[in-house]
């Protein structure tokens, strides 16, 4: 029922196994009484619809034959091929170039209306967030401190945080040369019990 897109393909995927095989494991564990052969359709079946060619040839290739882009995809076809009730993206485009990105949100988009599959989206990327999310939760030291609509994290936000995180992405529209915004301090020591907001010790405002 729950599906997972790891941050890293290259380390989630098994080096030493074909990537048709490791898509094909997810159906063979969850799906019982289904053949290889079977499954194999299916797989190829996935493959195509996350946008990946050749897949007959694709099924056969390891993971470092493949570029990070189809590695990704590799993945979220792995994520959603037992049609998940929900689906954890962590940080699904970190290591992806601006174009693959947007082609991979695009998708998973796609995906999650075909397929009614909500998702939790783990990010730092404002951009992303603002483009995909319905809700939003702003997480520090391990603790929500905000959270709210789309709209309302980025329009009406409350906590300081929230503030600093918003100033410090660039803005196309902004002609100044100034720098831009950077929290002072360093975040907590987790391994200590917090006994107010974790955000404290650097709030310009507490």
């Amino acid at each position: 029922e729950i599906g997972m897109i790891f941050q890293e393909p290259m380390t989630a995927l098994n080096p030493l196994i074909k990537v048709g095989k490791q898509v094909r494991e997810c159906l063979l564990t969850h799906q019982k009484g289904i053949s290889k052969k079977e499954a194999k359709s299916l797989v190829l079946e996935q493959l195509k619809s996350v946008g990946l060619p050749d897949v007959e040839d694709l099924y056969e290739c390891y993971p470092h034959q493949l570029s990070g882009g189809q590695r990704q995809r590799v993945m979220i076809a792995m994520a959603f091929i037992n049609n998940p009730a929900l689906l954890i993206a962590d940080e699904p485009t970190t290591a992806l170039d601006v174009t693959i990105q947007t082609q991979i949100m695009d998708l998973m988009r796609e995906l999650k209306e075909k397929s009614n599959t909500a998702i939790i989206l783990v990010t730092h990327d404002l951009g992303v967030v603002a483009n995909f999310a319905d809700r939003i939760q702003v997480m520090y030291a391990g603790q929500v401190v905000e959270r709210g609509t789309a709209r309302e994290i980025f329009y009406e936000s409350k906590h300081p945080y929230t503030w600093a995180l918003l100033s410090s992405v660039p803005k196309v529209t902004n002609e100044s040369k100034e720098e831009l915004y950077a929290l002072k301090g360093t975040p907590p020591d987790l391994l200590l019990p917090l006994h107010e907001c974790p955000f404290a010790s650097r709030c310009e405002y507490c």
